[in-house]
């Protein structure tokens, strides 16, 4: 009997195994049917990382790139070099045997190479926990002659050369090392509730400054939510302290880190930190200038972030990146950088995609570097998504650029479509490719705009048709998320007669054409409808600083039918561009005398549409703890709230791609870095300008040159420049223009800057043309606290204003200024 029974016990088990091999022979056969496609995780990250020592300091750690980049779109870092003009170096060779270690040094421009040499002698560094220390000599790439370049260092491993990049400059009167010191004093102290009295010192807190959220926390901010308001966080992972400017006047520092703390449920949760800080040091003497300090919760589907109404995001981003299908059972959304799925009527909850590994703890996993948007979701809960900028880990580990994938809800697989590489930092290439790059799942095809050429690829015989070519700014825009566009099919920005929109999402497209002897211009897209600018060649003129200009005199607003919804246009006002941010359009205008243009007051266009009404809503929530957060609500509310975790699997797809593409800068532009970061890329250098004053930022053109510094100037400076006169046949803004040769720079307009911003141009030795009308230019040449100096062309002579007489001068022109970069 008891043999019989244990008999019937292996009989059991034995038919089990077997229903569960076939089981997996099934959905093998599923997920790999008809392809030669693998299924794969991502694996962890792989590369060496390099930090540098400033003054016994660990700051700057630098990701390693596989690929060569554009040296001109590094300058992540800054790296003061020291006295000795020696920099040291830690390497962390996460098992990787480095076999050969050598450094360049670039102009910022990349066009000039100052050293090449190689380091003879290295110990350790391979384990996952030492760290090797190299020194490197920099003599010869930061002198009296070179304030400021680009160090490129690499390391050669056994099977490819890895790159990594930062910016240095010689550390003479620099205070690194106290602004550092200090910005990790107010770090700490933030943490501990006895130094409140002690940095409540330091804050300037007005309205500016919204305290109902601990999400973002800055200069303005009152004690209580400097110091985290009850959260009680504790830092879990090292800090990572990074130099973003620095010079003889402030230092701006970043620091990353995660902290946890204890959620309104009772259960631990962890948050992404970031802090900017930009302190001075004077005569031993240290000041807080600005300070910012956001914090996003990381979404865990293993904590209790489902309950009867909805799903809880917790303290993030008000501005969360989702789609949801129709019916509002299912929704994706981004948060961090991973991207999830949750699924009502099966109750799953997926995380589709991240790059930060389980455990997280590994710092090369968490950098934050790439963003991720949802191009598409169907009904099905199918999503086209696509990863840009620095790759964590996975196949293109190292390298920047963007990645289209698609995620089939039913086969729980993430399935690779494409990759676009990128010479550019991830700033750069987001604004460059993130919203120019387009998967269409059904069709089967791949949009890429880049290097001015209209690009669509057939995913199913990868060929490659151009639809438009050899497009320049202005010639082209592009929707917010990416799914439309809009481009002149003929002539230039100037005499397009067809401008074409295509809807990416479906394949239709539209044309809008010129009337008669006219031409048009596509100007952008907001709330789903596209703006387009009407333009007559009898309007053909000059603005008061000399330059070329065709206005338009109308704009409409078209709907997806190609129907007008509305038109602007008023009699003797032209609109020279217009700035598109969300639903609000911005339009700069212009008044005519004769065939002179001058600035007028600005005009805005508001769209006041919403999403369309769904079960599933974006919210706002509040609690005594963690104050201000978002959740998403169901109307109808949610029965289980314990859903299956899936985290599917990345297949490599026998059908993916590289594609490299034309991706260069075809015209100039203005780069502004604030907070720690890229905020914003301009084509003209005012508006650049203005938001860099926003930020406390820089201004760097494409070819690295410092364009504006938020407070590095001096007080009191003047110009080498003697009085001259305008010619018998010049005007005087001739005269002024050509005084300005000698000085071999690129010409900017600044209209609309205020002439306290102007005096940071003055400060870098190169005065500027200031027009106090349409007729009449002057040079501004220097400038005291009190006063402003320039010379009159008109007389030859020199004077001295105040500032206030010169401001109200320059108004007379609507502030059109003429400014030089070198």
């Amino acid at each position: 009997m008891k043999k019989r029974k244990n008999s019937r016990k292996w009989m059991k088990i034995g038919i089990l195994i077997l229903i569960f091999l076939a089981a997996v022979l099934v959905s093998s056969l599923v997920m790999n049917k008809g392809t030669d496609d693998q299924t794969i995780s991502l694996g962890e990250p792989t590369l060496p990382m390099v930090s540098v020592i400033v003054d016994d300091n660990e700051v700057n750690a630098l990701p390693g790139y596989t690929t060569e980049m554009n040296i001109t779109a590094m300058r992540d870092t800054i790296t003061p070099v020291a006295a000795t003009r020696t920099l040291q170096l830690n390497l962390y060779g996460y098992g990787e045997q480095i076999q050969k270690i050598s450094y360049e040094a670039y102009s910022l421009d990349g066009k000039d190479c100052y050293l090449k040499e190689k380091v003879e002698e290295w110990n350790g560094g391979n384990s996952d926990t030492e760290s090797s220390q190299v020194t490197l000599n920099l003599s010869r790439a930061v002198d009296d002659s070179i304030q400021e370049a680009v160090l490129k260092v690499t390391l050669t491993l056994e099977d490819k050369d890895v790159y990594y990049y930062t910016r240095i400059e010689q550390n003479f009167n620099r205070s690194a090392r106290e602004c550092l010191n200090f910005a990790k004093s107010i770090h700490e102290k933030t943490f501990d509730k006895q130094y409140a009295e002690e940095l409540e010192a330091y804050l300037e807190p007005n309205e500016e400054s919204d305290n109902t959220t601990l999400q973002t926390v800055n200069i303005h901010s009152n004690i209580s939510h400097l110091q985290w308001g009850d959260l009680n966080p504790q830092v879990s992972t090292d800090v990572d302290w990074s130099i973003k400017e620095c010079n003889t006047v402030y230092t701006s520092l970043l620091a990353r880190y995660q902290v946890t703390c204890t959620g309104d449920s009772g259960e631990v949760e962890t948050y992404n930190v970031k802090e900017f800080f930009r302190v001075r040091c004077n005569a031993g003497q240290m000041y807080l200038l600005d300070y910012s300090r956001t914090m996003n919760q990381i979404f865990n589907g293993n904590k209790q972030v489902i309950d009867k109404d909805g799903i809880m995001l917790g303290v993030t981003n008000s501005d969360v990146a989702y789609a949801t299908n129709k019916k509002g059972t299912i929704v994706a959304f981004v948060q961090e950088r991973d991207l999830w799925l949750y699924n009502k009527n099966t109750d799953e909850l997926s995380q589709v995609f991240s790059f930060a590994n389980m455990e997280g703890q590994d710092e090369r996993s968490r950098n934050d570097q790439h963003a991720v948007r949802i191009i598409q979701m169907d009904n099905k809960g199918n999503i086209t998504f696509a990863v840009y900028g620095y790759m964590n880990r996975g196949e293109y580990e190292g390298q920047v650029g963007v990645a289209v994938y698609y995620f089939d809800d039913n086969k729980n697989a993430v399935q690779e479509k494409a990759f676009i590489p990128s010479t550019k930092s991830f700033a750069i290439a987001e604004d460059e490719l993130g919203k120019m790059v387009y998967f269409n799942e059904g069709q089967q095809m791949l949009y890429v705009l880049a290097g001015g050429t209209l690009y669509q690829v057939s995913m199913e015989d990868y060929e490659q048709t151009k639809l438009a070519e050899d497009l320049d700014e202005g010639q082209y825009v592009v929707s917010e998320d990416g799914h439309l566009i809009a481009y002149e099919k003929d002539g230039s920005v100037n005499t397009a007669t067809e401008v074409e929109v295509l809807n990416l999402a479906n394949g239709k497209s539209y044309t809008v054409e010129a009337n008669e002897e006219e031409a048009v211009r596509p100007l952008g897209f907001v709330a789903g409808d596209f703006i387009v600018g009407r333009i007559r060649e009898s309007d053909k003129g000059t603005t008061v600083t000399g330059q070329d200009i065709l206005p338009m005199y109308q704009l409409e607003i078209r709907d997806s039918s190609n129907q007008v919804l509305k038109t602007y246009a008023q009699e003797g006002v032209y609109i020279s561009d217009v700035l598109v941010d969300s639903n609000m359009v911005t339009l700069n205008r212009l008044t005519r005398n004769e065939n002179t243009y001058t600035t007028a007051a600005q005009d805005y266009i508001t769209s006041n549409e919403e999403r369309k009404k769904n079960n599933i809503t974006l919210e706002v929530t509040s609690s005594d703890v963690k104050e201000r957060q978002m959740r998403f609500t169901f109307a109808d509310g949610i029965e289980e709230m314990s859903p299956k975790i899936l985290r599917p699997k990345q297949v490599v797809s026998s059908k993916s791609i590289t594609i490299a593409f034309d991706d260069e800068i075809r015209s100039d532009k203005y780069y502004v870095y604030g907070m720690g970061e890229l905020v914003g890329i301009y084509d003209k250098a005012a508006y650049a300008i203005q938001k860099a004053e926003q930020v406390s930022g820089v201004v760097i053109s494409s070819e690295q040159a410092y364009v504006w510094e938020k407070g590095n100037r001096d007080l009191v400076y003047s110009t080498d420049v003697g009085a001259f006169k305008k010619a018998d046949d010049q005007t005087s803004l001739e005269a002024c223009t050509n005084y300005m040769e000698k000085y071999d720079a690129k010409r900017m307009d600044l209209t609309g800057c205020s002439l306290n911003q102007i005096l940071y141009i003055i400060n870098k030795g190169r005065p500027v043309i200031a027009m106090t009308d349409a007729s009449h230019a002057i040079l501004l040449v220097g400038y005291t606290t009190d006063d402003v100096t320039y010379i009159d062309p008109d007389t030859g002579e020199g004077k001295t204003v105040d500032t206030a007489t010169m401001e109200a001068m320059v108004a007379g022109s609507g502030n059109t200024f003429i400014g030089y970069v070198k």
